[in-house]
Order: C-alpha cells, then structure tokens, then sequence
C-alpha cells in the first residue's frame, strides 16, 4: 500500500525530525547495509515477521522484527526508531505500530524483484481488508489535489503502464521493456517475467500487453498478458482480433531492470 501519510509517518525519531531538514545529504551509513530513517519513502508489509521499505535514493530493504508484528498495511501511525537515524539491526531499534513497539531483529538490502513480490502481495492484502463503501452522492467542484488523493494509486516499483511502453527486447533473462522514464517514477527499463517459455516471441515483429485488471497498467496481475501484434503484412487476421483473444503469455512479475539488479540507480 502507498498511502502518503503512512510513509511521512516513518523515517526518523522525534528529537531528529527538526534537525532532518537541515541535514547534509553525505551522511555516511555505520554500514553498508544500513538503510537511513529519515529518508523512507514507501513500506509494505506481505508477513507479519517482516515489512519491506525504499528509501529517497530507490533502494529497498527488507526489516525483519524479532517477532510478529502485523497490521502495518492498516496502520494509522508508523514510526521508524533508530539511533541517530540510522537502522542496522542494532539494539534500541523499532518500529512504532499505532503505539505498538515491534523490536528489529535485522536489516536486509533487497533487490527489485523481491520488492515488487512484497509490494504486489503488501497491495493484495490490503485491498482485501477494506471495508465496503456506499456512494451516496458526487460532487463536481473538486480540485486535481483531492483528485489525486481519492485516486487509487500504484507504485512504479512494480507496474507499468502500457501506454508509456517504448519498445521491448529479450536477454537471456527474458524480457525487457523500456517505458517513458519520466511517467514510470524515473525507471526506463523492466524485467518481465513470464509464467512460462513464450513461443510467440520468437521472431515477433511487435507486442502488445493486455492488462488483467482493464486499467492499463502491467503488474503480474491475473490475467496480466504480453500478447502477439497484428504483423504489418496485408490480409493479418489478427488485426481486427481484440488483445484477450489473441495468442500470448502469462505475465508472472515485473520490476525495475538495471545492471546490478538492486534498488540503487
């Protein structure tokens, strides 16, 4: 869930939140796989043992407590406390759930495709547990500022939107597609994986994606789809065959794509 309270919420202790602002930006980590408090920008939760956070940079890192602690998804408050800003793993590390003290065991760097498996999960389950909701009336007077906070929002960390799709190209790990940088959260390049090998690819002259969930967006949703194209040949029977009926594969996962696969770009 990316919800922006919930992620302003967590990244630093109170005595160092008036002092953040005026920080420099070379603090130096006690360790290399010390994630820094003050700059979390989104958290997700798919196991009550563990949360996964990205901070300001577009690293991500998994938080591993000492024991259960679940209902961070739900959570009205979230705290992150760390000595000097910076969580390792160390005593005196926890977060602050609605008033709840959850001990850090541990503080893992993570890769893309293991933040975009949380994310996916994390947004599942949540939708899961919202309540039923009764429109009762619309009103036409709003601004785009409360448009955009009662709009469902997805995380660029594991979705594109079909829209935006530039090209697409395999590697010997499978596909990639490179999108508009600019409307996909700064990522240019993605990995997609496939459920299964893909015969359709092999010598296709273009792609289309077909998403699940009808909203444009490519996520490893069910029914999330790459699919074949109409070939530019005269009298191609596909051309007038809509993208679900045409042959194609499962889209299993999708996550950012750089040289090292990790978080960093």
């Amino acid at each position: 869930m990316n919800t922006a309270y919930r992620l302003l919420a967590l990244g630093c202790l109170a005595p160092f939140m008036a002092q953040a602002q005026s920080v420099s930006h070379d603090r130096v980590a006690p360790a290399p796989h010390c994630l820094d408090a003050r700059g979390v920008r989104q958290v997700e939760q798919q196991t009550p043992m563990a949360i996964a956070v990205r901070d300001g940079q577009g690293r991500a890192y998994r938080i591993d407590f000492s024991a259960a602690c679940p209902g961070v998804n739900e959570a009205e408050e979230l705290r992150l406390e760390a000595p000097a800003g910076w969580a390792c793993g160390r005593p005196r590390e926890q977060v602050m759930v609605d008033g709840r003290a959850c001990a850090i065991g541990s503080v893992i760097p993570i890769d893309n495709r293991e933040f975009a498996f949380t994310t996916r999960e994390s947004s599942r389950q949540f939708a899961a547990t919202l309540p039923g909701v009764t429109v009762t009336a619309k009103s036409h007077h709003h601004s785009n500022d409360d448009a955009q906070r009662r709009a469902f929002q997805t995380s660029s960390a594991v979705c594109f939107a079909t829209r935006n799709v530039r090209g697409w190209s395999e590697d010997p790990q499978g596909v990639v597609v490179e999108t508009n940088p600019r409307r996909n959260g700064g990522h240019r390049y993605y990995r997609v994986e496939l459920a299964s090998s893909c015969s359709i690819l092999a010598g296709a002259y273009e792609v289309d994606f077909h998403s699940g969930f009808q909203n444009g967006l490519i996520c490893g949703n069910p029914g999330d789809r790459i699919v074949m194209a109409p070939s530019p040949v005269a009298g191609d029977l596909r051309a007038g065959t809509p993208r679900f009926a045409r042959p194609g594969c499962d889209v299993l996962a999708v996550y950012p794509k750089d040289a090292q696969n990790t978080a960093s770009r």
